[in-house]
């Protein structure tokens, strides 16, 4: 019991002893349970860096999508100018038919939304039986023209031939050997020659009636073949153009006659605005008449050759199976049935629709050849293709893995999905592509860094001629403005290139408001030196930066100069007054001197000039003393005679042979002399009258 007690190996340890397998085991359960799950996100942690350089760490590219096929609605401007021209195809007037035919050819802006709703409104009211008819009828009418025509020509070209073939025998006739014998071997040698040519005539007979034969037992074997080969040769017969042939049977009374016209006017509208949606109308015209217009639709088509294939590789996944099955047939015409076939085109444009309409119609096939203008300089190219391998998505994962191995030498992560590794090779794109630029970049930041403003944005500019998207061009704002705040006064219009260069490169950001100031304050400068001040933009400089010192100075100084102005053009303004005041008085002064002269008195004689009368002159002032010894003053014959106290009028007094003179009044002298009447004696008047005659 004492060993047991003092041994650490007693009771007291085995407890512990037994307790510690336990807890060892218990942790490798966990160790073991936990390898297995550190071990495949290990591997792909691993796989991750070994398959991704340093380089794909940065951001990747968004994937563009795929914008669908728009049918905005038409405009009116365009529609009525449709109707305009249909109207006038369809008139009875022939020379009305000429011109719009004449017109047919001309593109014409937003008309393909406008056919597009007029076919629909044919669509709805076209004789699906009468018009095969009328079209029947002038197509047949059309080929016996054109065959009257050739017959014409071909009469005319025998008798020419026949004419020369005249004048040749009389000149051998006449050039040849005038003795008799000489000329019989030569008609021998005719007469042989003449037949070995019947024999070779009648072996190619043969052969042909055994071709004939031949030709007959393999009709037999494949009608189907014969039907064909049979409308094939009636399409290649009928040369002329279908519009033509209608409009020479015309008959604009007929509404079966007038629709087909109208459908065939359109399609050469159509055809003359040559783009994909246009194309597009084409082949909807295919779906909604079936064989009406299918051999002229084809005729169109093979004109625009390019034009057509974006819009067929797109037909290929038409809802009903005749225009698939048709446009399918119409590429392999066009020798364009293969991706490797279609972008054999120089028009960007062309090239453009048809990578996008590949991918529209997901065709895997076409992905390595996609994917080959996804690193293309040209943008438009690029965005396409990128925009298509978007559209194709997830059954052209292993065309983009295998990319991505050709490009990297590394296989990517089997956990990547499509886009990312689509995303992975477009950046990867990018940074390959965008090398030299990238390069560029570092040394204009470098520039900037060093306080060398000019050497910088020399950099920049060289970064935005080859990538005006760059991805890192705010980091280039800084040294625009520093460039333009660093040049002198007479600079200003570089300045403000600058500034501006600097505020597209970052216009929503936080730096933009100082940048459109400086602008503003910019451009109020240049005004004002240039004579024509403007306080509008130094205000708006000043709200976007009130601490923009320069506006505020400028906009001080040009307050002084509006007062200094104001100030002067107050003293004209009194001048010009004083002036018109001076002007004004004299005026009136020599319209005062040149008053019209006194009426001519009775008699004719000319009265004397106006003297002052005594009655007007206000008598001096008199002292009581001396009033009684004043003679009373005399009368002034023009003084207003007194009148009686009864108000009857005075006797008329007796005729003086003197005239009156005008009476002296206080009237305005620019006032019209008025005619004086002649005053009527008083009777209380007989002293001062007897007075004045003694």
């Amino acid at each position: 019991m004492a060993r047991s007690s003092s041994d650490p190996r007693g009771a007291g340890a085995q407890p512990a002893r037994r307790r510690t397998p336990a807890c060892a085991w218990l942790a490798l359960i966990g160790l073991l349970a936990a390898v297995p799950l550190a071990t495949p996100a290990a591997r792909a942690a691993g796989e991750r860096d070994a398959g991704t350089s340093a380089p794909a760490s940065a951001a990747l590219p968004e994937l563009p999508r795929l914008a669908p096929i728009a049918r905005p609605e038409p405009d009116i401007t365009a529609v009525r100018e449709l109707d305009r021209l249909l109207d006038q195809l369809t008139s009875e007037d022939a020379r009305s038919r000429e011109n719009a035919r004449a017109a047919l050819d001309e593109p014409i802006p937003g008309i393909v939304d406008a056919v597009r709703l007029r076919v629909q409104d044919i669509r709805g009211s076209l004789d699906r039986g009468a018009a095969p008819r009328v079209l029947a009828e002038a197509r047949r009418e059309g080929r016996k023209a054109l065959k009257g025509e050739k017959g014409e020509d071909a009469r005319d070209g025998n008798k020419k031939k026949a004419a020369d073939a005249k004048a040749d025998k009389g000149a051998k006739k006449g050039a040849g050997d005038p003795k008799k014998g000489a000329s019989d071997p030569k008609k021998g040698a005719g007469d042989a020659k003449k037949g070995a040519g019947d024999a070779k005539k009648d072996a190619k007979a043969d052969q042909g009636a055994k071709k004939d034969a031949g030709d007959a037992k393999d009709a037999k074997k494949d009608p189907k073949a014969d039907q064909s080969a049979k409308k094939g040769a009636d399409d290649e017969k009928d040369e002329g153009d279908w519009l033509d042939f209608m409009l020479a049977a015309a008959r604009p009374r007929d509404s079966a006659w007038r629709d087909v016209v109208k459908l065939l006017a359109m399609e050469r509208m159509l055809v003359a605005a040559g783009t994909t949606p246009a194309v597009r109308e084409l082949i909807a015209l295919h779906a909604y008449f079936g064989e009406l217009l299918r051999i002229d639709l084809q005729r169109q088509v093979a004109k625009l050759r390019d034009k057509a294939v974006p819009a067929l590789i797109e037909a290929r996944q038409h809802d009903a199976k005749i225009v698939q099955r048709w446009a399918n047939k119409q590429l392999d015409l066009l020798g364009r049935a293969i991706p490797g076939e279609a972008i054999a085109s120089n028009d960007t444009q062309i090239l453009a629709d048809v990578l996008r309409a590949y991918g529209r119609v997901r065709d895997v096939d076409a992905m390595r050849v996609v994917l080959s203008f996804c690193n293309s300089d040209r943008a438009r190219l690029r965005d396409a293709a990128r925009e298509a391998i978007s559209a194709i998505g997830e059954p052209g994962i292993w065309q983009l893995r295998d990319a991505y191995l050709d490009l990297t030498g590394a296989k990517p992560p089997r956990e990547w999905s499509w886009d990312r590794v689509a995303r992975e090779l477009f950046g990867t794109y990018d940074r390959a592509r965008l090398a030299e630029v990238y390069k560029l970049m570092d040394e204009g930041v470098a520039a900037a860094s060093a306080g060398k403003p000019a050497e910088a944005t020399e950099a920049f500019d060289k970064v935005l001629a080859r990538a005006p998207l760059f991805e890192r061009r705010k980091e280039m704002v800084d040294a625009y403005v520093e460039r333009a705040r660093s040049l002198p006064a007479d600079r200003r219009d570089d300045a403000l290139a600058m500034l501006r260069k600097a505020l597209r490169l970052d216009a929503p950001g936080e730096r933009a408001k100082k940048i459109e100031a400086e602008i503003a304050y910019l451009e109020g400068a240049l005004l004002i030196e240039r004579g024509t001040p403007d306080k509008f933009v130094l205000e708006r400089a000043i709200e976007l930066d009130p601490s923009n010192a320069g506006a505020r100075a400028a906009l001080a100084s040009l307050g002084d100069k509006v007062a200094e102005r104001k100030s002067q053009t107050n003293r004209h303004i009194a001048a010009a007054a004083v002036g018109l005041a001076a002007v004004l008085s004299m005026f009136f002064i020599a319209r005062r001197r040149s008053a019209p002269s006194p009426a001519r008195g009775q008699g004719g004689t000319v009265p004397p000039p106006p003297t002052a009368s005594p009655a007007s002159v206000p008598p001096p002032a008199a002292s009581p003393a001396s009033a009684p010894s004043a003679p009373p003053p005399a009368a002034s014959p023009a003084s207003t005679p007194p009148r009686r106290q009864d108000g009857a009028a005075p006797p008329q007094p007796p005729t003086s042979p003197e005239p009156a003179p005008p009476a002296a009044s206080n009237a305005d002298p620019d006032l019209p002399a008025q005619p004086i009447e002649q005053a009527e004696p008083r009777s209380d008047d007989a002293p001062e009258a007897g007075a004045r005659d003694r």
